[in-house]
């Protein structure tokens, strides 16, 4: 089975009278440029990322499907340098146009606000931080959704709580995960998400995680891009 995203033909999120959230923070995707489109692309598996593991266009449509849940869509990630033109190159910037291009979703409600040098879960946190104190009007329900694949879910929950800025300001964060919204949505996605997580590139990113993990428990851990 291929490990790509299953045809999108879903229709967007249910509409909700009163936003749970006041923001969802998609987490940055590592994206893999290609030749033969000549532009950027945000695959399930990148074989040159150390991680291998992205899910970079699932994200995109996770979001899709929750998007009326939150007034405003925050996208996190750091840059790579495009193999043609040798521009460093933002990746927030490329998949916020995959949700509003591809996956429709209103542009004035994608904000892309990674920053060069932030190309790892620490970097998309103090994205956010920057981004509330920046506004801290948007912070009406006080409750932040994270949209994040289930590969990444503990080691960024963990670091997340290392931050006492969010407990500090009554700030909840709860946990949105890519694969259970769009499993919800299709059956095909179950069968998709046990393809990849059954693949030598999901042991390799498990591994990955677990020292991530390790690292962060023994006070060792240093940010991978």
């Amino acid at each position: 089975m291929s490990q790509e995203t299953p045809n999108e033909g879903i229709e967007g999120g249910e509409t909700m009278e009163e936003p749970k959230y006041d923001a969802l923070l998609v987490l940055g995707a590592v994206m893999e440029w290609s030749e033969k489109k000549g532009k950027w692309e945000f695959p399930t598996i990148i074989q040159g990322y150390p991680g291998k593991l992205v899910m970079g266009k699932a994200r995109a449509l996770a979001a899709s499907e929750v998007q009326d849940e939150a007034p405003v869509i925050l996208v996190t990630g750091g840059s790579d340098k495009n193999p043609r033109t040798g521009e460093i190159e933002s990746r927030s910037i490329e998949l916020s146009k995959l949700m509003t291009e591809r996956y429709k979703i209103p542009k004035e409600k994608v904000i892309p606000m990674g920053k060069i040098g932030a190309s790892h879960t620490q970097g998309n946190i103090e994205n956010l931080i920057q981004y509330i104190e920046e506004y801290p009007d948007i912070l009406k329900t006080r409750v932040i959704g994270i949209v994040s694949p289930r590969f990444q879910e503990e080691r960024t929950k963990m670091l997340f709580d290392k931050k006492p800025y969010f407990a500090e300001h009554g700030i909840k964060l709860d946990w949105i995960i890519v694969e259970d919204i769009l499993e919800k949505r299709d059956p095909r996605f179950k069968k998709w998400a046990d393809a990849v997580y059954a693949t030598p590139e999901a042991e390799i990113n498990r591994q990955m995680e677990k020292k991530g993990i390790e690292d962060l428990r023994s006070g060792q851990y240093k940010p991978k891009t």
